[in-house]
Order: C-alpha cells, then sequence, then structure tokens
C-alpha cells in the first residue's frame, strides 16, 4: 500500500497544477478580452489617443505572462495573438474603426482559443 503514496501523491499534484493551469488562463483571457474592449469602445467613439493607450497596456499586460505561457501553450497560437495584436496596433494607428474592430475580434477568437486549449474537456483529453 505504502508503494501506491507517491504515484498518487505525483498524480494528484499534476491534476492540481492542470486545474490551476486551466482557471488562471482563463482569467487572464477574460482580463484581456476586457481590456480590448474597452479600446474598441474608445475607437467607436473617435477617442483614438485613449484607445491606442488601453490596447498599449492589454499588451503590456499580456507580455508580462508570455514567459509562464510559451511553457504550457503552443507556440504558433501564442506567435498569432502576436500577429493580430500587431495587427490591431496597425489599424489603431491608421484610426481605421471597421479594421480595427474586425482584427479585435479575431484577437478575442484567437484569445479564447488559448483559454479552450487549456480547459479540461473530454474534446482535450481525446
Amino acid at each position: 500500500m505504502k508503494a501506491l503514496y507517491l504515484p498518487l501523491l505525483l498524480l494528484s499534484a499534476m491534476l492540481a497544477f492542470a486545474l490551476w493551469t486551466g482557471r488562471f488562463v482563463q482569467q487572464r483571457t477574460d482580463h484581456w478580452i476586457a481590456m480590448l474592449e474597452l479600446s474598441d469602445h474608445l475607437a467607436v467613439e473617435e477617442r483614438w489617443e485613449d484607445a491606442e493607450d488601453q490596447i498599449q497596456r492589454t499588451y503590456r499586460d499580456w507580455q508580462e505572462s508570455q514567459t509562464f505561457f510559451h511553457t504550457i501553450l503552443e507556440h504558433e497560437e501564442l506567435d498569432e495573438s502576436e500577429n493580430l495584436f500587431a495587427a490591431a496596433f496597425a489599424a489603431c494607428d491608421q484610426r481605421d474603426v471597421p479594421d480595427f474592430h474586425t482584427t479585435l475580434a479575431q484577437l478575442y477568437t484567437q484569445l479564447r482559443l488559448l483559454a479552450e486549449t487549456q480547459r479540461i474537456s473530454i474534446k482535450n483529453i481525446l
């Protein structure tokens, strides 16, 4: 019986880490989406400087999580998010509301995909 303690402890630790990771990624992506939605709202109001400041704050916050995210997520998915951030900056610089809105919508989708890949579900297990 004692021989099972260590494997059970390791399995429990891995499960706890997986659950925590899924929740952490979900919280971070929800936070970034809320920040980007504010930027989108500011752009619609033609407050471009504020929209640019908000998206820069969002990107800085995004960057702070990248070391950890690169250890748990697919690099291609993170690279796609980086590309969409760059496109959003470009659309903001051009002051193009439809393009900015479209790019942010794609970024929302990409961020939700990141969170979904860490969720414990049958789809992810199989």
